[in-house]
């Protein structure tokens, strides 16, 4: 899935200016509810500005007023501009990666230079539930793999074959014994027909369970 299905477009997206005052700046961040906003130059990513960044310049400042410093001083003066980016081509889990390694709660997604919108953490948790299956009612399988190469092939044939549906597929390497996991979402009225033709086939069924 390309990150630019799943992001809130520029049109819909709360941002300030860097030329807005502190004080604006703070007070879009309260309204909203929000830590973090972006900062944009026209169609630029300048970077973002945050609450905490605004309160600790506060405090470590010479400025008594709360509200003359918030008044006296501009976006543009404390930016932070060492944020991960989304490029609207990237693939969802070239973002969740890139999520591991942000503070925020969003990414902007960018093409070249130009700023297209969005993607938060929500939008990535939801698009990785719904890519799993596990939004849906369906048994959940998890298999351990110890020869992986020809076994997702093999696997997902013997599904097909017991007329089983699979709505998702997630892999797992915790490096241990040369193991690997799957866990597949499938919907089926013969949970143990199919579990019983895994196992003759020499997959080792770990877990099998309706949810959803």
């Amino acid at each position: 899935m390309i990150i630019q299905a799943l992001m809130t477009a520029r049109s819909d997206v709360h941002f300030v200016r860097p030329d807005d005052t502190l004080e604006k700046a703070l007070e879009d961040l309260e309204s909203l509810g929000f830590t973090t906003l972006p900062v944009l130059d026209g169609n630029k990513f300048l970077g973002v500005i945050t609450r905490r960044k605004i309160f600790e310049r506060y405090f470590k400042g010479s400025e008594v007023e709360k509200s003359s410093f918030l008044k006296n001083n501009l976006v543009k003066d404390h930016i932070i501009t060492e944020v991960q980016i989304a490029h609207s081509t990237d693939l969802l889990d070239e973002v969740l990666y890139k999520f591991l390694d942000s503070r925020y709660d969003f990414l902007p997604v960018l093409s070249e230079d130009r700023f297209l919108g969005i993607v938060t953490r929500n939008n990535m948790l939801n698009a990785y539930l719904k890519n799993a299956g596990v939004t849906k009612k369906a048994h959940r399988i998890a298999i351990a793999v110890s020869d992986f190469k020809g076994a997702l092939a093999r696997l997902t044939a013997l599904i097909s074959n017991q007329n089983a549906d699979i709505l998702g597929i997630i892999t797992f390497d915790p490096e241990v014994a040369d193991l690997k996991f799957v866990e597949l979402t499938v919907r089926t009225d013969e949970l143990k027909g199919l579990i019983d033709t895994l196992t003759a086939n020499g997959f080792s069924v770990r877990e099998a369970r309706l949810a959803g």
